[in-house]
């Protein structure tokens, strides 16, 4: 689920005046009670409009369902193509283009955008290519739990609450027997217990992890 920083004050002259003008900036602000100004957040694309998944903690605006993304997928894709052309770093955007992609059917191109997005460790990009990985997509990459766990383990330990709970369900099931940098019991009955807030939204999903953390227990 940013830093805000102060504004710095444009000076001219070299030297050390722009610190200094920097410095006076703050002590006034500081002196006079004053806060300083907050960057106002960035306004979505369209392609954030478009295909922006409603659980992914780095979204702009609210998302929107599969079910929308397929209605209207090909202005998806091609809002989502200007996006990343015109910020081709920008993790967020190239990941609504894997996900648009994706629910066009055109998997084997969705992947790379994907990976490209989880590359910049974007924590939804992370979690969805891990349950590619996880259950396989035919024809494009064959099932292997142990390529999803890193996606997962680096997305679970900063605050993906899907990432949390999938891996504590695979670890119980036993999929990483041959896996490297398996995270222990603790670590799981960790990531279980820092899903539960954000679990007792929903009457299912709080169900859901209750459940794995009574089978987590129940298996020492």
């Amino acid at each position: 689920m940013p830093l805000a920083f102060p504004r710095r004050v444009a000076v001219r002259r070299r030297g050390a005046a722009p610190v200094v003008a920097l410095a006076l900036a703050l002590t006034t602000s500081a002196a006079s009670g004053a806060a300083a100004p907050v960057p106002a957040a960035p306004a979505p694309t369209e392609c954030d409009l478009l295909a922006a998944h409603p659980s992914d903690p780095d979204r702009l605006g609210a998302g929107v369902p599969a079910s929308q993304v397929r209605a209207w997928n090909d202005a998806a894709i091609d809002a989502c193509r200007r996006a990343v052309a015109a910020e081709p770093a920008n993790a967020r955007v190239r990941y609504n283009l894997g996900r648009a992609l994706f629910y066009r059917g055109r998997r084997a191109e969705a992947l790379p955008e994907l990976a490209r997005a989880a590359d910049q460790r974007h924590r939804q990009s992370q979690f969805v290519l891990g349950l590619l990985y996880a259950d396989g997509v035919a024809e494009v990459v064959a099932a292997d739990a142990c390529r999803a766990l890193p996606l997962w383990r680096d997305a679970a330990d900063r605050g993906h609450y899907a990432a949390r709970v999938s891996l504590a369900h695979d670890w119980l099931r036993g999929r990483y027997a041959r896996c490297e940098r398996v995270p222990d019991r603790d670590t799981v009955a960790k990531y279980l217990e820092a899903a539960l807030p954000e679990a007792r939204k929903d009457y299912y999903q709080r169900l859901l992890v209750t459940d794995l953390q009574e089978r987590l227990a129940a298996a020492r």
